[in-house]
């Protein structure tokens, strides 16, 4: 079953909670290199982050990688073939 905003509840439940959490620390920090500020809400949720035992620096670091790719239309994941 779908929603009506496109996002599949079944979908949802299977995605890695940590995997998920370092999407929202990738796009915390490309906002940050953006030269944009944090909010107040931003600055918990990087607390939050920081203190999962699960949301690694190498999880991280591939969600920022895969948060550019989707930026530049999946370009970039397309170089290694």
């Amino acid at each position: 079953m779908s929603e009506p905003n496109g996002i599949d509840k079944e979908r949802e439940r299977l995605i890695d909670p940590w995997w998920r959490k370092a999407r929202i620390a990738a796009r915390l920090i490309l906002k940050k290199e953006s030269g944009q500020t944090w909010s107040s809400r931003d600055r918990r949720l990087a607390g939050a982050m920081a203190e999962d035992p699960g949301v690694t620096n190498r999880l991280i670091d591939q969600a920022v990688s895969f948060t550019k790719a989707r930026q530049n239309g999946f370009r970039l994941m397309e170089r290694g073939n």
